[in-house]
């Protein structure tokens, strides 16, 4: 039986039904190597982080949890993980498109995670590092404003539940939510106007909506619906610095990591879709 559609405080809202998420994260003693010797450190993305192997999901995981940890207890506060709002804004995006004129264009991108993992190993240098990282958190939202669930996106989600999206990026983005709906039509959800989208810096906690008393939350037809987002570097606007290789995905108990690796001159895009089966 099909429902009616609504939108709830801007946008729809989301949830995912498995685990719990909110708990402490791990600490951040480095690992031994082989040898039993302190692993070597480098610098990656602005933090110095330590690591037995140069593995690049396992320094961004390192990387987001050094990020997200600071002063988070087992159930973080809505008000707290808000506190980051004002570092990011709605932009629009004929700022960033030059050439472009006044034409219709928009921020989201088809998705472009695959499976498997990364095979070159991370690198630093003049051109800064060879990958770029995003995390996604799935955070459902109860009756009284406060968390109930973290998740990552693939425990999926509850018709009619209340959630956020957090967002940590290695890299200054813009970022769209859109959803596809089980009759296969594609809209941008937020910012509603697909000639917008909002900027979030690098190493910031982001929790979108950005409004504290606005939250996504999906109803509507039977079938499959589904949230996708879009997280690219502002650069990736002009033709031919956008990279193209494949993205990777790891999911963690804090939420779901994705790693792009860039060549010189080129940017990061990453994009996901994430769907619910409505009964």
């Amino acid at each position: 039986m099909n429902t009616s559609r609504k939108i709830v405080a801007l946008c729809t809202v989301l949830a995912f039904g498995s685990n719990s998420l909110a708990q402490t994260l791990p600490g951040e003693t480095p690992p031994a190597g082989p040898d039993g010797q302190q692993a070597e450190g480098k610098f990656v993305w602005g933090i110095l982080i330590k690591l037995a192997a140069p593995y690049v999901l396992d320094y961004f995981s390192h990387w987001v949890k050094r990020r997200m940890a600071a002063g988070h207890d087992n159930r973080p506060s809505m008000g707290k993980m808000e506190s980051n709002s004002h570092f990011a804004s709605i932009v629009n995006l004929y700022n960033y498109m030059t050439g472009k004129g006044g034409g219709e264009f928009s921020a989201a991108a088809p998705p472009n995670v695959g499976s498997g993992a990364p095979v070159t190993e991370l690198q630093t240098g003049n051109n800064g590092e060879n990958y770029q990282g995003v995390n996604i958190t799935l955070i459902g939202v109860d009756a009284n404003a406060q968390v109930s669930e973290f998740r990552t996106v693939a425990d999926g989600f509850t018709t009619g539940e209340r959630f956020k999206l957090r967002i940590l990026s290695t890299y200054e983005a813009l970022v769209v939510l859109g959803n596809i709906t089980p009759k296969g039509v594609q809209r941008q959800i937020y910012p509603p106007d697909h000639q917008q989208a909002v900027l979030i810096p690098a190493g910031k906690e982001i929790l979108l909506p950005l409004n504290s008393g606005d939250y996504l939350q999906f109803t509507g037809d039977s079938g499959r619906d589904q949230l996708t987002f879009t997280v690219r570097d502002p650069r990736t606007l002009q033709t031919g610095h956008v990279s193209r290789a494949q993205v990777f995905r790891r999911d963690e108990v804090y939420g779901s990591n994705f790693v792009q690796e860039v060549m010189p001159g080129q940017y990061p895009m990453i994009s996901e879709a994430i769907g619910i089966e409505h009964k």
